[in-house]
């Protein structure tokens, strides 16, 4: 190799070596505030493994509906990095432009409690409050996306364990999602984020998308931009909420489901928007 050529591989392997990398979760210029962005491109949507409860057929009922895994390709598109809060959504109430909870008692929510996430809030109300803010409901595949924050394979956008590593020798596991609890939601990200920047996409708070609800969609669910069947009784929620004890519930692909006009102190939701810069 020539003596100029070897300088210059050098150096640059040096500004390679020492230039920081950008991390998945830093918001970009362009990213609106409190939102992160997801970028553009295909992922392996569902579930990879069996479950014991699989193996022995003690399901209460039909748990193909995250299977089989199919790829999914989607746009560029920007999620809120928190469940919506009360304070945020009491904003619109003020405004008129929706109801209070009924568990606030008021048009207000109860002192302290600003930084829970909002609940008791039906799917057509979280649209609504989406669409006041100028962004609508992620889909199901948008939401299954970000959840996994660039991960492929895993369970959880930290790993396959319900817990992370320990801190140290000794220590007990790193506590990564809200659940089996029996004193309600914790204040949004009040723990670690996953690769995206999002918190909490795994416990505390289900979360409504936009996506009707069919058993049996994966088997016929398109590659680009899959947004759920045209109609159905239910509306899929995703992530596990506070009160479950089931840590499978929380995993980035397990899905659930709910009558859109129910309101339920477990179900929250996060809004999305598209990314037209793109």
């Amino acid at each position: 190799m020539p003596i100029a050529s070897r300088w210059l591989f050098f150096l640059c392997a040096g500004l390679i070596a020492v230039a920081p990398a950008a991390p998945l979760g830093q918001p970009g210029a362009d990213a609106p505030a409190g939102m992160a962005p997801v970028p553009e491109g295909a992922f392996w949507m569902g579930r990879t493994r069996l479950w014991l409860i699989d193996e022995i057929g003690w399901q209460v009922r039909d748990r193909s509906d995250d299977r089989p895994v199919h790829r999914v390709d989607l746009p560029a598109f920007f999620i809120d990095t928190h469940e919506v809060t009360n304070a945020a959504y009491a904003a619109l109430v003020a405004a008129k432009g929706a109801e209070p909870p009924w568990h606030w008692g008021g048009r207000v929510p109860p002192a302290g409690k600003e930084r829970l996430p909002v609940y008791n809030v039906s799917w057509h109300e979280a649209v609504k409050y989406c669409e006041a803010q100028g962004k609508r409901l992620p889909t199901e595949a948008e939401w299954e996306k970000a959840a996994r924050g660039g991960a492929e394979d895993l369970d959880y956008s930290w790993g396959n364990d319900y817990a992370g590593a320990p801190e140290g020798e000794g220590g007990r596991p790193i506590k990564r999602a809200h659940s089996a609890s029996a004193t309600g939601p914790l204040p949004v990200g009040s723990l670690a984020p996953n690769q995206y920047g999002l918190y909490d996409m795994s416990g505390n708070m289900w979360e409504w998308v936009a996506d009707w609800y069919d058993l049996y969609y994966y088997s016929v669910s398109p590659t680009e931009n899959p947004k759920g069947p045209e109609r159905a009784l239910y509306k899929v929620i995703r992530g596990g909420g506070w009160a479950d004890s089931e840590s499978r519930y929380g995993t980035v692909y397990f899905r659930n489901f709910t009558l859109p006009e129910t309101s339920q102190p477990t179900v929250g939701f996060r809004c999305a928007r598209s990314d037209t810069t793109k």
